[in-house]
């Protein structure tokens, strides 16, 4: 019984720091060479899907910043099966 309480406490507060760290980490982003690199494609190319909304993303100025769950949203609504 005590074993079954201290891994059940153990899980909990393991629970509880991966919800914490949720709330004060920053959002991961790549930069167009990034995402150009990890997609197979120019930087340009990925510009161009950013500008024409095919490829949502942040800009901040004249810096392009994409999340890597949009790439795999991209990728999957491309894919032909």
């Amino acid at each position: 019984m005590k074993n079954e309480t201290i891994e059940l406490a153990t899980l909990i507060a393991q629970k509880l720091a991966e919800r914490l760290q949720e709330n004060f980490s920053v959002m991961p982003t790549l930069t167009l060479a990034q995402c150009a690199d990890q997609l197979g494609i120019s930087q340009e190319k990925v510009r161009e899907l950013c500008m024409t909304g095919e490829l949502p993303h942040i800009k901040l100025n004249k810096l392009y910043r994409i999340k890597p769950s949009d790439i795999n949203n991209y990728l999957n609504k491309h894919y032909v099966h």
